[in-house]
C-alpha cells in the first residue's frame, strides 16, 4: 500500500485499523486495494526481525531507531548477521552514496525476497529512488517490486512495515514531514556508543551526490532537543557520544544557531558525566570556517575527541568548481581549517578526510595537485574512491575520464598514503585512553582511543570496558598502535549504568573472557579517579581566561 504523509503512530496506543493495504499475491493494475485492519495477525515476540545497515554514522542511527521502536512492539530483533538465516523478516537500511554500496543492498534484499523473508527496505535509496521499489502505471515492475518500504522521516512506522510485509503485503511509507523524534525507542547496536543525528539534509548541491535527493534541504534539530537526548543516553552509562549529520558545520543555520553554540552548550552536560566523551562528526568546510576559534577551543577540553573528519574530494580549485563538483569552497579553505586546527589545538588533531579518484574533467595536473595536497598533510585516515557516476546527478552527464587513468590515480594515492608512518612518536608515551568495549583479536585485546582518537590496543580486562586509563605506547602500526595500561584513572561502575552492563552482557555472548586477568589498579590511584580529568578541564578554561 502507499500511505504518504500520514502521523506515525502513537507507541502507547493500539495498532490502527484504517490504512490501504495490498496482498503481494494480487498486486496488478486492476486490483482495488481494500481496506482492513492493519493490527497484527500474529504475536509479534514470535517473530524475529534482523536489522541490516548501510552507510553512514546517520544510517546506523536511523537503525538503532528502527530497532527500538520494533523492540518496544514486540518484535524479537537481531543485528546479527547470524541470526539473518533465522529472522522472519528482514530491514534493510541502504545509502546511496556509491553504486558498490547499493548493488550490495539490492542484492541482499533479493536475496532475503527468494528466501521468502518479509522484507522491509528504507534509508537513501528507496526514499531517493521511489521507481526501485514502488509500482507506475503502464510501468514495468520495479526491481524489488513486493517489498516495502520506510522513508528516512518515517522511521516510527517500521512496525507497520514489518507487520505488513509478515502478513504477505506490501506497505511504503515515503512521504516527507517533520524529523523524527530523537525520543523514539532506541537499541543500540554498540551499547556504549550513542550516535545522535544533529540533523538531516544539507545545504550544498554537489554535482554527483544523490544523498540530498533523499535527505532534503537541511532540517536541524533543536539543541534543548539533542541536549535532553544526550542527557538520558549519557544518564543511561553511555560512555562515547557520536554527533552525526550529513554535515555537522552547517548545523543550526536554519534555526539561526550554530555547530559551536551547541559545543559549548553540550560541555556542561559532559562534566557532570566524567566518563563520558563526545566525538564531533563529518563537516565540509564552508560552514565551519567562521566557527573555527571556538571548535579549537572546544577540541581542548578533555572530553571531547580533537578529532575531525572533513572531505577535501579534490586539491584542484578547478575540480571544486561550480563546473565541475560545485563543492562551494577552494582548496585554500580547506588548508584554513586543517591547519587552524592543527595550529590552535594543543597536541594537534587528527583530520581525516576523502578523496574523488577521476571525477570528469580531472586532469593529469587536477590530480597532481591532489596528491601534493596530500603529500602536504599526510593524511593518514583517508577515504580515497573512484568515481561513480549516479543516475540523475549533473555529473552523470559529464565526460568521464578513462577507467584505466582513474584506477592509476586510485592506486598511486593509496600507494603514497601507505608511505605514511603517523604514530612512530608515540612510542614510549603515556596517553590518556578510554574504551566502550570494542575487542580485537579475537576478544583477547580491547579496543581504546586517546584524545586524537588514535586507536590503541591493549591486553583485554573487564574493568577497562567504560573506564578511563593511561597507556604507554609499546609499539606503532599503520592503523593502531599497541599499550600497555599503567593505570586506571576512573573506573567503571557497572551498578549504575545499565548500558555497561549491557556491553558486558553482549561480550559475554560472544564467547569473551570477560574474567581475565585484571589490571592492578592502586588505592591511591582509585581515590585520585576523576584528578586527570579535573587537571584538564583547569587547564580548559584557564585558557579560556587568558585568551
Amino acid at each position: 500500500m502507499d500511505i504518504e504523509d500520514l502521523k506515525p503512530p502513537d507507541l502507547t496506543r493500539g495498532p490502527r485499523c484504517d490504512d490501504e493495504v495490498v496482498p503481494k499475491h494480487k498486486r496488478n493494475a486492476r486490483f482495488k486495494p481494500r481496506t482492513e485492519c492493519n493490527a497484527p495477525s500474529f504475536l509479534p515476540e514470535t517473530k524475529r526481525v534482523y536489522v541490516r545497515t548501510f552507510g553512514c554514522a546517520h544510517n546506523a542511527s536511523d537503525s538503532e531507531y528502527m530497532a527500538g521502536v520494533l523492540a518496544a512492539e514486540g518484535f524479537d530483533v537481531s543485528v546479527n548477521h547470524g541470526d539473518a538465516a533465522s529472522a522472519d523478516a528482514w530491514v534493510i537500511n541502504s545509502c546511496t552514496v556509491k553504486d558498490p554500496s547499493q548493488a550490495a543492498f539490492v542484492k541482499e534484499a533479493r536475496q532475503a525476497m527468494a528466501e521468502g523473508k518479509g522484507v522491509v527496505v528504507a534509508g537513501c535509496v528507496p526514499q531517493g529512488d521511489r521507481g526501485l521499489v514502488k509500482r507506475k502505471p503502464g510501468k514495468a515492475p520495479p526491481l524489488l517490486d513486493g517489498v516495502s518500504s520506510i522513508g528516512v522521516k518515517q522511521l516510527g512506522r517500521v512496525g507497520e512495515a514489518v507487520a505488513a510485509s509478515l502478513r504477505g503485503e506490501v506497505f511504503h511509507a515515503l512521504g516527507q514531514g517533520p524529523l523524527p523524534s530523537l525520543e523514539l525507542p532506541k537499541q543500540r547496536k554498540e551499547a556504549l556508543v550513542e550516535i545522535v543525528p544533529l540533523s538531516t539534509g544539507c545545504l550544498g548541491a554537489c554535482t554527483y551526490c544523490k544523498t540530498r535527493h533523499a535527505r532534503g534541504k537541511l532540517g536541524s534539530y533543536a539543541p534543548e532537543a539533542i541536549e535532553k537526548r544526550i542527557a538520558q543516553a549519557l544518564d543511561e552509562g553511555v560512555a562515547e557520544v557520536w554527533l552525526s549529520s550529513e554535515d555537522t558545520g552547517a548545523y543550526g543555520i536554519d534555526l539561526q544557531t550554530s555547530l559551536s553554540a551547541l559545543l559549548l552548550r553540550l560541555i556542561p552536560v559532559l562534566e557532570k558525566r566524567p566518563f563520558a566523551s563526545l566525538r564531533v562528526g563529518m563537516t565540509n568546510p564552508p560552514y565551519v570556517l567562521d566557527q573555527l576559534d571556538t571548535l579549537a577551543e572546544v577540541m581542548e577540553h578533555p572530553q571531547i575527541y580533537a578529532f575531525l573528519h572533513v572531505p577535501v574530494q579534490s586539491g584542484s580549485n578547478n575540480v571544486l568548481g561550480a563546473s565541475k563538483m560545485n563543492r562551494e569552497y577552494t582548496v585554500q579553505d580547506f588548508e584554513k581549517v586543517v591547519n587552524c586546527l592543527q595550529d590552535k589545538v594543543r597536541g594537534g588533531v587528527t583530520i581525516m578526510t576523502d578523496v574523488i579518484c577521476g571525477f570528469p574533467g580531472e586532469s593529469d595536473e587536477d590530480f597532481e595537485e591532489t596528491y601534493k595536497l596530500v603529500e602536504r598533510h599526510s593524511f593518514h585516515l583517508m577515504n580515497i574512491s573512484q568515481f561513480y557516476s549516479r543516475p540523475g546527478t549533473p555529473a552523470a552527464k559529464m565526460k568521464r575520464v578513462p577507467t584505466k587513468a582513474v584506477k592509476a590515480r586510485s592506486r598511486r594515492l593509496t600507494q603514497l598514503a601507505a608511505t605514511f608512518k603517523p604514530y612512530g612518536d608515540l612510542v614510549g608515551v603515556v596517553e590518556a585512553c578510554a574504551s566502550c568495549g570494542e575487542v580485537a583479536d579475537g576478544g583477547k585485546r580491547l579496543v581504546a582511543h586517546t584524545k586524537r582518537y588514535v586507536k590503541v590496543l591493549v591486553p583485554f580486562d573487564e574493568r577497562l570496558v567504560g573506564a578511563r586509563f593511561d597507556v604507554r605506547i609499546t609499539a606503532a602500526h599503520r592503523w593502531h598502535v599497541d599499550g600497555a595500561v599503567v593505570r586506571v584513572t576512573l573506573a567503571a561502575d557497572a551498578a549504575n549504568r545499565p548500558a555497561l552492563r549491557d556491553a558486558l552482557a553482549a561480550l559475554r555472548r560472544r564467547g569473551v573472557d570477560v574474567s581475565a586477568e585484571r589490571v592492578p589498579v592502586s588505592r591511591r590511584a582509585a581515590a585520585l579517579a576523576v584528578l586527570p580529568l579535573a587537571v584538564g578541564m583547569v587547564l580548559y578554561y584557564l585558557s579560556l581566561l587568558l585568551a
